[in-house]
């Protein structure tokens, strides 16, 4: 049994990481994959950093990961996320931002017929999102280099697409399977700041052995964090919004 655990889109929520990493411990996973953004947005910047550092093999360059080390500009955020990423660059130890500078844009398993990024695997330095069928239409444009499976975050949305025949069509993750000669591009949701109206937090793995994705959702405690948020004199409605999802 190969499975690879696959978490994204942390945004410094110790609280829902842990619990993402509970799950997945529970599944027998061998490893772990974390698609980028470990930090931006919550209080615990280190404490995610560290966790996430002893928990996986690989972790991709996030935007606000970049963000954070200087990487990419900030001009492109809202002043709250704005502030947010300079409070997170303030808090950050030594050691885990020169981690943040050495983590890369993508990883790929091509044994495994796996790519891994943070954003659209179009152009993965660029943070574009893979929300509606058209951006995943673009992909055909790099239909060649693509993996069979991409999977990637940034959107904090769950959506899946085929690419086959020209088009891409939107399918249900549980339909996936990427070892039947389809391409697929996945996007896993987001742990600690889910943005599809369900508060629950989003975790999953790969089945290497017979080419499925299995996805959860997780309940973990909103309220602790939101608290540490305003504790942290980070913007009130970064909690707020993880009680509704959005």
């Amino acid at each position: 049994m190969r499975r690879v655990g696959i978490i994204s889109d942390i945004h410094s929520n110790l609280e829902a990481l842990d619990a993402a990493l509970k799950w997945l411990d529970s599944q027998s996973v061998e490893d772990v994959v974390c698609l980028g953004d470990v930090v931006g947005y919550g209080p615990n910047p280190n404490e995610c950093c560290d966790l996430v550092r002893r928990v996986s093999s690989v972790t991709l360059l996030g935007n606000h990961d970049a963000a954070v080390i200087g990487a990419m500009s900030t001009e492109f955020y809202r002043d709250a996320a704005r502030h947010a990423i300079q409070w997170t660059r303030r808090q950050l130890s030594s050691t885990h931002l020169e981690w943040l500078y050495r983590l890369p844009y993508t990883h790929r398993r091509p044994d495994d017929g796996i790519a891994f990024c943070h954003s659209a695997p179009i152009s993965p330095s660029n943070y574009f999102y893979v929300v509606f069928k058209d951006d995943a239409q673009a992909h055909f444009r790099v239909l060649d280099r693509l993996a069979s499976l991409s999977l990637f975050g940034h959107s904090h949305l769950i959506r899946a697409f085929a690419l086959a025949g020209g088009k891409a069509t939107e399918t249900d993750i549980a339909k996936v399977k990427w070892t039947d000669g389809t391409k697929f591009l996945v996007s896993v949701g987001s742990v600690g700041q889910p943005r599809d109206r369900d508060p629950r937090g989003a975790v999953s793995f790969v089945d290497l052995d017979n080419g499925t994705i299995q996805m959860h959702r997780f309940e973990y405690d909103k309220g602790k964090t939101a608290r540490k948020i305003v504790q942290a004199g980070l913007e009130p409605h970064f909690g707020e919004r993880l009680m509704t999802g959005s």
